[in-house]
């Protein structure tokens, strides 16, 4: 709901903010005085494009404020597009637009900066506006279908139609997905099967590299290493005055020495202790001479297997140590093929379950809005009846798309689904008797245009997720009792609405719930646009003008007050 609108520098009007109340808003006042400048500028806050020109002389720039109670919907609404919500008692929303002069502007919602695309989506889902400023989220086909839904009650199997059909497309993506995976798969099978086959055949291990080049250096240095391992062991004990003789010979000298002199006994041990580790040296030695291995044919045998080796590296371009996880890869990519149909199979008989419940569940959906639809253009034509538009049709048109790959079928013919069935609507109307149906978009605007979007208003009212619904030029072309029809709906309407209403006539402004005066005075040589909420008094003096003129007399006056008091026990019927 539309609490408060604040105007500032945008024709006529220097500054003005009106607070607006729950049920029958009523703006009245003389031609001219500024009421449907106030009706353009709420249409820039809603994402109309603005006119710089609209921008009162002598400032740079205009700006349109509006400040909404929101419901739990419309929250979560604002939240999928990211816009903050404050919370000050009820949820509360903040929508600015400002216009500069050079043609620049900026618009915001709780003072974050927002696109226009995102104000008009937010401007759809809080305020209808009906008259020369057309914001009509009715007359956009795309939302026929939501209303005739709601009207007949099919809020919950929608929901689930819905649900079954993303899982139908999630389904069908992922299949897609699969087939697209497994047709590359087989068509890199055979390349796969014959590198799995070369590098199976192979058999490189993890360090096999590594341990066959220590291998080869090993190999390639036996004789040198031979010659060294001989030098050291008859260095260490085999030739005369061996390194393990000669540290026989100190032992014993020490030994006697010892003997001689005790205080050097300990040191017996580092001789002995050398003596010791020389022979353990030797016999090491000995044993890796017997060990050193002179095999031309295991040489020929390593470099045979490196090269092999390194050709794998060259071909496949990875070292040597990646080998065996590609190998293990391959194997795993073979493996996959086999699994990924099977898991196309399963996807391929869940979707034809999932096929028949969508086709089930169109069918349903269309069945009911068919008779939803015959019931609504009854109630309509009662309406248009009341509204001065007797001779008036307004029919609904139910459609379905065909479409070549269309999933739903019927009497040989396929045609397209979306995520409210298979059903396309557009409300279409005809002004006399004989006149083509068309589409309600393309036949009416201005006063006519408004009764039409109040009758379906009038009974659609519950189903009608907008809150705030706003009448401009309402009252163009009618009068008497068509005028006073007009003014019965609008405050039934106000029941669960809000009603934001311009009008000349008393008929209708006698049933308002709030009563806003708006006037136009002169002050230092420029004209200002003001307005003031009327009391009891102010509006008895209000509706005799409308409906005497200038001339307000005490029969205008009396006929003022009888006027409210009917409207007052009209409200109670």
């Amino acid at each position: 709901m539309l609490t408060e609108l604040r105007i500032r520098n945008y024709a006529l009007i220097e500054d003005l903010t009106i607070e607006l109340s729950p049920g029958l808003n009523v703006l009245s006042g003389e031609t001219g005085a500024g009421k449907s400048i106030i009706v353009g500028a709420l249409s820039v806050l809603l994402g109309d494009k603005p006119d710089p020109d609209m921008i009162r002389t002598g400032a740079d720039t205009a700006q349109v404020e509006g400040r909404f109670d929101v419901n739990e919907r419309l929250a979560g609404e604002c939240a999928e597009i990211g816009v903050p919500i404050t919370e000050d008692g009820l949820p509360q929303l903040l929508l600015r637009r400002r216009t500069e002069r050079n043609g620049r502007g900026a618009a915001y919602a709780n003072d974050s900066g927002i696109t226009v695309v995102a104000l008009q989506k937010l401007g759809d889902r809080l305020i209808d506006l009906h008259g020369q400023h057309q914001h009509q989220l009715l007359l956009k086909p795309e939302v026929h279908l939501v209303i005739l839904d709601e009207y007949a009650g099919l809020g919950p199997g929608r929901q689930k139609f819905a649900e079954q059909f993303h899982a139908f497309e999630a389904a069908s993506a992922e299949l897609a997905r699969i087939e697209k995976e497994l047709a590359e798969r087989q068509a890199r099978r055979e390349l796969t099967e014959f590198q799995l086959k070369e590098l199976s055949g192979a058999q490189v291990k993890p360090g096999e590299f590594e341990e066959l080049n220590r291998e080869r250096e090993l190999l390639q240095t036996a004789e040198r290493r031979f010659t060294l391992v001989r030098q050291l062991e008859e260095l260490l004990s085999e030739q005369e005055g061996s390194i393990t003789g000669l540290l026989g010979t100190a032992g014993k000298a020490l030994a006697e020495l010892a003997e001689l002199d005790p205080n050097l006994a300990e040191r017996r041990t580092v001789l002995a202790e050398a003596q010791a580790g020389a022979d353990d040296l030797w016999r090491e030695l000995v044993r890796y001479r017997e060990g050193i291995e002179f095999s031309p044919e295991r040489m020929d045998a390593v470099n045979a297997r490196l090269f092999m080796i390194e050709k794998l590296e060259r071909k496949y371009g990875l070292r040597a140590a990646e080998l065996p996880t590609f190998e293990a890869g391959l194997k795993a990519e073979l493996d996959s093929i086999e699994g990924g149909s099977s898991r196309r199979d399963e996807l391929a008989r869940e979707l034809t379950g999932l096929k028949k419940d969508l086709a089930a569940g169109a069918d349903v959906l269309s069945r009911k809005r068919g008779r939803a639809r015959s019931e609504l253009e009854k109630r309509l034509k009662d309406e248009f009846e009341a509204l001065g538009l007797g001779k008036a049709a307004l029919s609904v048109s139910l459609t379905r798309i065909p479409d070549p790959n269309g999933v739903y079928e019927r009497d040989g013919e396929r045609f397209r689904l979306t995520p409210a069935g298979a059903d396309a609507a557009e409300f279409l109307f005809s002004a006399n008797p004989g006149e083509e149906l068309r589409p309600l978009r393309k036949v009416a605007s201005g006063g006519e245009l408004s009764r039409i979007m109040l009758a379906l208003k009038s009974v659609l009212s519950q189903a009608d997720p907008v809150p705030t619904l706003v009448f401009d030029e309402i009252d163009v072309g009618i009068g008497g009792r068509v005028a006073e029809a007009v003014g019965r709906r609008l405050a039934r309407l106000a029941r669960a609405h809000q009603v934001i209403c311009i009008t000349h006539l008393p008929q209708i402004a006698k049933y308002a719930d709030r009563h806003l005066l708006v006037s136009k005075s002169t002050r230092d040589g420029r004209t200002l646009t003001a307005l003031r909420p009327l009391d009891a008094e102010g509006r008895v003096e209000e509706l005799a003008r409308m409906t005497s003129g200038a001339a307000v007399t005490s029969t205008s006056v009396a006929h003022a007050r009888e006027m409210l008091a009917t409207a007052a026990r009209n409200r109670r019927d």
